[in-house]
């Protein structure tokens, strides 16, 4: 099978200052431009790349952002884009119909803990912003990471969602993150809470079954991996560099230069991480889901059944909101 997800950080720069992440305070390397892009993208499509995530950093930051979604959506390919909404009401126009699944990042249910945790002062921001793509005929979902310090407050996300006539993620956090403040992330009663919201929100809340159940499992086991980084995503860098075998845990980085198919099918720093992925120390109970979740399509098992149902679920909810969305424009 050929992968399935393009993990394309446009741009490691962020005009947020998050708590839980570094990345804005890092120098950001340099970013390509559309013509770089646009090769990238056709081999992703040649390569057999259904779906391709832009991130960063803040992806609307990237100078050339509208016209990078075009060429995708030229080539038949969806996307997806999560933003912190600073940037959103400026470019909704212009991004109009050119974003599959559209994930608006929410870190509390009020602006105290929502600015809190953003370090900048944007709930409001984020609240236009909802209003906003639904006025255009979007429909965004609101992306809620929980934590061992948020869990109890999902069920304000869930009425905060319905208020706003749209549908809350639940994402856990993964322990790749290790400043997450003082508890271990994910906790039981994490999940607990999740399958509890899921239930009792049903239709207003979405959460993915095989992540809690590998959350149980202990996450990733080196010696029986369930992680497919290499085979199911491909990460590439806003300098152009190929990144193995994920974001998170890089371990190498192969600079492209227009050679993305051939990199990606002979490639021998390719091969190398083929063959370990899931297996290296840095692997062993990792919870990313960025790459899990894409994992989960390859082989047959327990975990491919429930990200199947979990996903049939998000598609139809998904398809019936954004129905929704277009009827009230």
């Amino acid at each position: 099978m050929p992968p399935l997800v393009a993990n394309y950080y446009v741009t490691y720069k962020c005009n947020a200052r998050c708590h839980f992440c570094d990345i804005w305070s890092l120098q950001p390397p340099p970013e390509s431009n559309l013509q770089v892009i646009a090769k990238n993208l056709a081999d992703l499509k040649r390569l057999g790349v259904k779906y391709v995530d832009f991130t960063g950093g803040e992806p609307l930051l990237h100078p050339e952002i509208v016209e990078i979604y075009q060429e995708t959506k030229r080539l038949g390919l969806m996307t997806s884009m999560t933003t912190n909404t600073i940037l959103y009401p400026r470019k909704a126009k212009q991004m109009q119909g050119l974003i599959d699944f559209l994930n608006f990042s929410l870190d509390g249910p009020d602006a105290q803990s929502h600015n809190q945790s953003r370090g900048v002062d944007i709930f409001d921001t984020l609240i236009e912003s909802v209003k906003l793509a639904l006025s255009l005929g979007e429909y965004p979902t609101l992306n809620f990471t929980v934590t061992a310090q948020n869990f109890e407050r999902i069920g304000e996300i869930a009425e905060l969602a319905k208020r706003l006539g749209v549908r809350a993620w639940l994402n856990p956090a993964f322990t790749a993150h290790e400043n997450y403040n003082d508890k271990k992330n994910p906790t039981p009663e994490l999940v607990s809470a999740i399958r509890s919201a899921a239930q009792r929100y049903r239709g207003i809340i979405g959460h993915n079954r095989a992540a809690l159940a590998l959350i149980e499992a202990g996450g990733n086991d080196v010696n029986n991996p369930r992680c497919k980084a290499v085979d199911a995503v491909i990460v590439i860098s806003p300098d152009d560099k190929l990144l193995l075998p994920c974001y998170h845990f890089a371990q190498a980085e192969e600079p492209i230069n227009g050679r993305l198919y051939e990199l990606y099918t002979k490639g021998e720093k390719v091969e190398e991480y083929r063959e370990s992925q899931g297996k290296l120390k840095v692997c062993e109970g990792c919870t990313v889901w960025c790459y899990l979740i894409p994992s989960f399509f390859k082989g047959l098992d327990r975990y491919t059944l429930l990200n199947g149902l979990s996903y049939t679920d998000e598609f139809f909810s998904r398809r019936r909101g954004r129905a929704l969305a277009t009827s009230q424009v």
